[in-house]
């Protein structure tokens, strides 16, 4: 009898049921819904440790620019203070010169009146030599 029913796509189950679809089939079907709901809660877990990893990548990146954007401010510090140096070397420099030049001025001008001194002695002594 229950062949005639199955021909007819009506099917009894263990608990004696009617049923539209054969017993296996539903117990094959209820299995792969169930596997279904798992992956499904697989799949739900997967993405929220997707969010989270992809939330950390971008913190991550955001520091990386901000350290990133850091290292260019103290790179270009560094380049102004050594630009100020080399202004700062270049202008003791120049003062330098200046004074190297005003010191031989003054060597010259040591020495005139070191002769200048030398023939006033001279005359002193002569004239004192003359009395």
């Amino acid at each position: 009898m229950s062949d005639e029913f199955g021909k007819s796509g009506l099917y009894i189950d263990d608990l004696y049921t009617l049923r539209v679809i054969d017993p296996d089939v539903a117990n094959d079907t209820n299995e792969l819904k169930d596997e279904c709901e798992q992956f499904t809660d697989s799949l739900a877990a997967f993405r929220h440790i997707i969010e989270q990893f992809v939330s950390i990548v971008e913190n991550f990146a955001t520091e990386v620019d901000e350290e990133k954007m850091r290292a260019i401010g103290i790179q270009n510090l560094l380049k102004t203070f050594s630009k100020q140096r080399e202004s700062e070397q270049q202008q003791i420099q120049g003062e330098i010169i200046e004074k190297m030049v005003e010191l031989d001025k003054l060597k010259i001008e040591y020495q005139y009146l070191q002769r200048i001194e030398s023939e006033q002695q001279e005359m002193i002594d002569n004239f004192y030599q003359n009395q």
